[in-house]
């Protein structure tokens, strides 16, 4: 069997085909002992896979072999597959439950955190503090993309940062089910029950899939019973809410709900740039102003989509040897997004913004008044202007009349000492930094 070939049919349904292109891109794909090393031609298409495609492979192939596959990325530089000793003799049955497939990058540290998912954030921190104690189970749905498996993920890292020793399973509801048809053929069902219901902590990702799998519905009902019983943490996520899910079980749906469930909402504009500002720095590419505008305001519905924008930008990047312009974006992104005419946002916008907020003349603003009301308008004018777009304070003291950047500077310094402490200029300022970022 051609595993990658195998691998690549199953990703064409869900990626264009630029990113199968790219992919066929690989040196080499070997499978050995429940691991798939896949050797890439340098350290840019690792990046560019590990980034954005190693989840979806990792299911994927874990569907195809029936069994949970452990995913190496490597390059040239790199120890060669044939090299790395895996154990021939080792059994799905003892293979440890820490190690299966948590992705690295997956971490509360690496998470953006917005208004979108913070419930659901500080619900698995809790449930990582207190396991099988809140929240249990907890559910977390969404639409595609939005982080649900990296919260998952998160989450065990955290709690194996607290006990290298606990005993955790993360599947999807597709691997669930093809490890159990693997079992039930082997004749060992009870090998199977015992592998789920001796863990600490079990995830399980994209539950919707359970729908009209009336064996697999029954088989979960008994393990999270049973894992229910003694105190051990269930965590799903699904692409809707329990009460949405069709062809499931009444007595399975009110288990998920028995617990607390928690949605993730599409991110708001600030939010993505904030994580094009995370993505573009943990990548070590840099993405102008107008670029991360651009994106952010094109992806409307999916993080994934985003992230996978941003890595597709470093790889050509680096294999074209050109910087990222907006122009350069919109020409790679071209086949990908529906690229609309995003206007940057200029410092005479924000001027006119804050001057009617205050209701104050611009001119004001760029004069000399000492009144209370306008020198609070000039500052906090400096200080959006700085954060929202790339300008140098030299340009910015210019376009606020100022002789040199110093009085820039002091007010950026005081407006963003003022707002940890006064809470009515901090909402004020969040108040036209949403305005001015949906213009």
């Amino acid at each position: 069997m051609d595993v990658w070939s195998s691998i690549l049919s199953s990703l064409s349904k869900r990626l264009d085909r630029s990113t199968l292109k790219l992919l066929k891109g690989v040196d080499k794909v070997e499978y050995k002992d429940g691991y798939l090393f896949i050797s890439t031609p340098d350290p840019a298409y690792k990046d560019w896979i590990e980034g954005n495609l190693l989840e979806d492979i990792i299911t994927t192939a874990s569907s195809l072999f029936g069994k949970n596959v452990e995913v190496q990325i490597l390059t040239e530089e790199e120890k060669d597959p044939a090299q790395i000793e895996t154990n021939p003799q080792k059994t799905l049955e003892e293979t440890p439950y820490s190690l299966t497939s948590l992705n690295p990058k997956f971490t509360f540290d690496n998470l953006v955190i917005g208004n979108c998912n913070k419930i659901a954030y500080m619900a698995c921190r809790s449930v990582a503090e207190n396991l099988g104690q809140i929240y249990n189970p907890l559910f977390i749905y969404g639409s595609t993309g939005l982080g649900k498996t990296h919260l998952l993920h998160a989450t065990a890292h955290e709690v194996l940062s607290r006990n290298p020793k606990a005993n955790i399973i993360y599947t999807t509801a597709d691997t669930f089910m093809s490890e159990l048809v693997y079992y039930l053929q082997k004749g060992s069902i009870l090998a199977f029950r015992k592998r789920y219901r001796n863990v600490d902590l079990l995830l399980i990702d994209d539950v919707q899939f359970l729908q009209g799998k009336e064996r697999t519905q029954i088989e979960l009902y008994h393990i999270f019973n049973a894992l229910y019983l003694i105190g051990k943490q269930v965590i799903l996520s699904s692409d809707t809410p329990p009460v949405d899910l069709k062809g499931l079980q009444e007595r399975l749906k009110s288990r998920f709900v028995s617990g607390l469930v928690v949605e993730v909402k599409k991110p708001d504009l600030d939010t993505k740039l904030s994580i094009i500002r995370k993505k573009s720095k943990s990548l070590d590419i840099k993405i102008p102003h107008d670029v991360s505008l651009l994106l952010a305001k094109t992806i409307t519905s999916n993080v994934r989509e985003l992230e996978g924008s941003l890595s597709r930008l470093k790889a050509y990047s680096e294999m074209l040897g050109r910087p990222v312009t907006l122009e350069f974006a919109r020409e790679v992104l071209k086949d990908i997004l529906e690229i609309q005419q995003v206007e940057e946002l200029s410092i005479e916008k924000i001027q006119k913004e804050v001057a009617n907020y205050f209701a104050v003349n611009i001119n004001e603003i760029l004069g000399n008044s000492r009144k209370k009301k306008v020198v609070l308008a000039r500052q906090i004018a400096m200080y959006l202007t700085r954060i929202l777009t790339d300008k140098s304070l030299n340009e910015i003291s210019k376009a606020f009349k100022k002789k040199d950047h110093t009085t820039v500077l002091n007010a950026i310094e005081k407006i963003d000492k003022s707002i940890e402490k006064d809470r009515k200029l901090k909402l004020t300022v969040e108040f036209l930094k949403d305005k001015l970022l949906t213009l």
